[in-house]
């Protein structure tokens, strides 16, 4: 694996974690790309070849099976074939999958509430590599100009990280899609 993206040093007021304007977000790769999710929304991560994932018939190619973590079944997608690029590597060591934690109908949650509680719904995305853990200011996320139509749905914007171009994707829009 990969060693943690670093912190930048500690005058440099953008890797501060304690700063009210930062956020911690999960880098990761797939394929040549970089991308980030905002860190609440993941659940854990789980090495793809140590989680047994079992295939489902007749289910979209996006979907690899469904995974049993903890006495918990779990969908397990594969984000490279949902934004239209590669697939993540099953047997590649560095695979990792992104255990994702959504609200249950975001957009009524009058009527998804349990003990006055969001209910929330877990889904496991499958990706390439797992870069590290940053802080990054969502104020400087910029709107992305052309992506892939596949990502579109996804993405919040762009960010310029260390000369970097990360990809912010936003965690529920993935958990909300129709594909799983």
């Amino acid at each position: 694996m990969t060693a943690p993206v670093s912190a930048r040093a500690a005058g440099d007021s953008e890797s501060r974690p304690n700063s009210p304007s930062l956020r911690q977000y999960l880098l990761f790769g797939q394929g040549g790309s970089f991308f980030a999710v905002e860190l609440f929304g993941v659940r854990e991560v789980l090495m793809l070849s140590e989680q047994p994932v079992t295939p489902v018939p007749n289910t979209l190619p996006f979907l690899l099976g469904l995974t049993n973590l903890r006495g918990e079944i779990l969908a397990v997608g594969d984000f490279g074939r949902l934004i239209g690029d590669a697939p993540a590597d099953t047997e590649d060591a560095s695979s990792r999958i992104l255990v994702l934690e959504v609200p249950v109908g975001a957009a009524a949650p009058q009527e998804h509430l349990q003990d006055g509680r969001l209910e929330v719904m877990r889904v496991g995305l499958a990706v390439s590599r797992v870069e590290g853990v940053v802080a990054l200011n969502p104020d400087q996320i910029v709107s992305a100009v052309e992506v892939s139509e596949e990502l579109a749905p996804f993405l919040q914007g762009l960010y310029n990280f260390e000369g970097r171009l990360l990809m912010i994707l936003d965690g529920e829009r993935i958990g909300e899609s129709q594909c799983w």
